[in-house]
């Protein structure tokens, strides 16, 4: 399975957002954040604004979390920039073989399996809310500040 980095780099700028809620958090700041070009984030930006997960405001507008971060998940931020189908996220060889027991059989042998494991990916992802990344990450700065300190 590959996922693209547009999921990472929607994680990333949503935790931007999420964590400093009174900066302008533009595709410039976001880009220079993420390491990308601002292109890239604005991409990511319209896919979050159409999945009703952003609100964007062009100009000297403010870019924000459409709901609390609490009811933001992982599923939900990979759902606006990814597929959550099994044949996207799973891609089969084509022209197989009619002929063959496993050519005929190949895809809807798979099928299940690659099923189960996007349910899976979902209930994990799903558990997971922007909040609790934020706090995730807090807890990390505040863990190499105190490693800071001892070690410094």
């Amino acid at each position: 399975m590959r996922v693209s980095t547009q999921f990472s780099i929607a994680v990333h700028v949503m935790l931007m957002i999420a964590g400093f809620p009174d900066e302008k958090i533009t595709s410039e700041v976001a880009a220079e954040s993420a390491g990308c070009n601002p292109v890239i984030i604005r991409n990511v930006f319209a896919k979050l604004k159409n999945a009703n997960l952003l609100i964007t405001k062009s100009g000297k507008g403010k870019t924000t979390l459409a709901r609390p971060d609490t009811e933001i998940t992982l599923w939900d931020i990979y759902c606006a920039v990814e597929s959550e189908e099994t044949e996207e996220i799973f891609k089969f060889h084509q022209n197989t073989s009619q002929t063959c027991m496993v050519g005929s059989n190949i895809h809807s042998l798979l099928a299940p399996h690659f099923d189960s494991a996007v349910a899976a990916l979902k209930a994990d992802f799903s558990k997971v809310t922007l909040a609790d990344l934020k706090e995730e990450l807090y807890d990390t700065i505040r863990s190499k500040a105190s490693e800071d300190e001892v070690f410094g």
